[in-house]
């Protein structure tokens, strides 16, 4: 484990490795990830690349989890009540905001411990809204006087990818401000919804307390408004 674990994130693995029965297996995809079920971890590693970097962001997930902080899963729940979202919000979409809303608790606990931002995720060098995919938004976002369903998902997945983007060299003012405009609505709700989990804390919550249950109702009822407020083509 020495080449995983040193004095930066060893605190963080004795906690995880006390409470959890913990495995290792190689990954098949090039990539770290981790797998969690009750009290079992899979950490899916790459042995002839062993990080500490990107085995501590697994760790940091886990440590989420351990934390009662299960936004991911209880967002795919929560869109799951109602069929109009369910039709437009894709399950890669769902997963992709889980993963963005784990890395803005994240990444300041990645930082704290010495990490190398730049490790933080495998594209940090990507920019993540190209002006192809603002202009496909301004062009198919509303069709005939109706949301174009598709688009939605697009708009959401750029908005999240941006607003979780580890690389602060990149400056998205303008692209945000393009999908202001595109639908002010909804903008506003998925700032919002950003803006209280990032109110949410992590440890030491007391019985009245907001959660992550807080800011899915929050947000789920926000939806509902804008779904009433728009004709949608599925």
């Amino acid at each position: 484990m020495k080449e995983l674990i040193d004095s930066r994130n060893e605190e963080l693995w004795n906690s995880l490795n006390k409470k959890y029965n913990i495995t290792f297996k190689d990954s098949n995809n090039g990539e770290y990830s981790c797998y969690s079920e009750n009290d079992d971890i899979t950490f899916y590693i790459m042995s002839n690349n062993l990080c500490k970097d990107s085995f501590t962001h697994e760790m940091l997930h886990v440590y989420l989890r351990m934390n009662d902080c299960f936004i991911g899963a209880g967002l795919k729940n929560t869109i799951c009540q109602n069929k109009i979202l369910t039709s437009m919000l894709s399950i890669d979409l769902l997963e992709h905001m889980g993963n963005c809303l784990d890395h803005i608790k994240m990444l300041p606990l990645y930082l704290d411990m010495k990490f190398e931002r730049e490790k933080f995720i495998l594209d940090y060098n990507t920019h993540k809204c190209t002006p192809e995919a603002l202009t496909f938004l301004k062009r198919n976002y509303k069709q005939g006087g109706k949301v174009n369903a598709k688009a939605v998902d697009l708009y959401i997945g750029k908005f999240f990818a941006m607003i979780a983007d580890p690389n602060n060299s990149y400056d998205y003012s303008n692209e945000l401000e393009s999908l202001k405009r595109i639908d002010p609505l909804l903008f506003k709700i998925n700032k919002r919804m950003i803006d209280f989990w990032s109110e949410i804390k992590i440890k030491n919550r007391q019985i009245f307390d907001d959660d992550y249950h807080s800011v899915l109702f929050e947000y789920y009822d926000n939806f509902l408004t804008w779904i009433s407020k728009n004709k949608i083509a599925i």
